[in-house]
């Protein structure tokens, strides 16, 4: 993949990036991408493209159409855009989930950069390092499939599944059991009580539980300080299981943080340069106050 001189993008016609979804009105990428043009000076456009499910195909011969330099991709079309896609590398060629899509020369390449995205925010933001760590993982779906990867591959020692579809569960264990060797471990919600609490150092939430109630899963009584939580979901004042793991004094981190870091992970994807990160930071910060 031969990339765009730098040059390129400060004098040569307006170069489009955007984000795919479905909704997409709430996403927070277009002001975290935009802040970096504007702060570099570079002649960009970072914008939201509503889809429907239906018409994902249509939308992505759009982007080769239009001559899109790349896109995001978020919820339903995570899985679904890959049949339409050239290649895929990385991340995505294991879990078949793409969050970030490349046009280069006419063809459009997918990648993933949830997992490394959730794996240097836990470093960098929260002090965590995951090797040796024993995780429980709630959710079996498309985030959960995308990050556990970088899970194993950062040297986790041991991994519990919890999600309220066995079926799924049951699916994640044997996908990773076939492609890394990894023996997670499945745990039904009613035996929350069995789990070995004192021994777990990292809960991970990546359902959608918390983002429009106030729900969580795991009862407060079993957080303790010794947990680090990471919410995916990123909501103003945090969810349910947030407060309840601060009040706890467990160390919490949310979504926010990850969307930070895999949107610097897309940036260098379609670059090849390190983005400002702060300045991403202070955009996202800014725009949760108001």
């Amino acid at each position: 993949m031969v990339l765009e001189k730098i040059s390129d993008v400060i004098n040569g016609n307006t170069i489009i990036l955007g984000i795919l979804g479905d909704p997409v009105s709430h996403s927070l990428s277009p002001v975290m991408h935009n802040a970096v043009f504007r702060a570099l000076g570079w002649n960009c456009l970072y914008i939201p493209c509503q889809v429907r499910s239906a018409d994902l195909p249509a939308a992505v011969r759009g982007l080769r159409a239009l001559n899109f330099k790349g896109v995001n991709v978020t919820i339903p079309h995570k899985q679904a855009i890959g049949a339409e896609l050239d290649e895929l590398f990385g991340d995505s060629s294991r879990s078949g989930s793409i969050n970030t899509v490349i046009h280069r020369n006419g063809r459009l390449y997918g990648a993933s950069t949830d997992g490394i995205g959730l794996v240097n925010s836990l470093k960098v933001d929260g002090g965590f390092e995951l090797y040796h760590k024993k995780v429980l993982l709630l959710g079996a779906g498309g985030t959960a499939t995308a990050i556990v990867y970088r899970l194993i591959d950062s040297g986790i020692g041991q991994l519990w599944i919890m999600n309220r579809s066995q079926t799924n569960a049951n699916a994640l264990q044997q996908q990773l059991l076939h492609t890394t060797g990894f023996a997670a471990e499945i745990v039904g919600s009613q035996h929350l009580a069995e789990l070995e609490w004192d021994a777990i150092d990292l809960i991970i939430n990546t359902t959608s539980v918390g983002l429009k109630d106030n729900e969580s899963l795991i009862p407060k009584d079993y957080l303790k300080k010794r947990h680090f939580v990471y919410d995916v979901v990123y909501k103003k004042g945090g969810t349910r299981l947030s407060q309840e793991a601060a009040s706890a004094g467990c160390k919490v981190l949310s979504g926010l943080s990850m969307l930070l870091f895999q949107g610097l992970e897309s940036f260098k994807i379609w670059f090849e340069v390190e983005p400002p990160l702060e300045v991403m930071r202070q955009a996202l910060l800014e725009s949760v106050k108001s």
